[in-house]
């Protein structure tokens, strides 16, 4: 089992994306942005990923990345249901996140309004 220091059941609209050969779990959601033109007020939806890395930096793939990273994500493929796609990060995909600390990343989820709850050291 992969240690979240946080409880899924607590988060609804993270979706695990993760694959068997991913080194690492990851999720993805939808957020409401405000369009790019200042004129147009309508807000539209941005499909983000949250990777989850392990908890000690020398067990990493990537050792110059940080625990939890949440980027920018596109929408590949679409099939019969709104999460049957793929979505992955491409040259305009923007990190959005980085920290070691799942409290700033609780704190971070916070900006788009998800019920979250207190962090508990004894959850996975």
């Amino acid at each position: 089992m992969f240690w979240l220091r946080f409880s899924l059941e607590y988060f609804p609209i993270l979706v695990d994306k993760s694959w068997y050969n991913d080194v690492c779990p990851s999720f993805m959601f939808k957020v409401k942005v405000n369009s790019e033109k200042p004129a147009d007020l309508e807000q539209s939806e941005q499909y983000l990923v949250l990777w989850i890395d392990y908890l000690k930096e020398d067990e990493r793939e990537n050792t110059g990345s940080s625990r939890y990273t949440v980027i920018t994500a596109t929408a590949t493929r679409f099939s019969v249901s709104e999460w049957d796609i793929e979505i992955g990060n491409d040259e305009e995909s923007v990190t959005l996140f980085e920290s070691e600390d799942p409290k700033a990343l609780i704190h971070f989820l916070e900006l788009y309004r998800l019920p979250i709850p207190a962090i508990s050291e004894t959850t996975n």
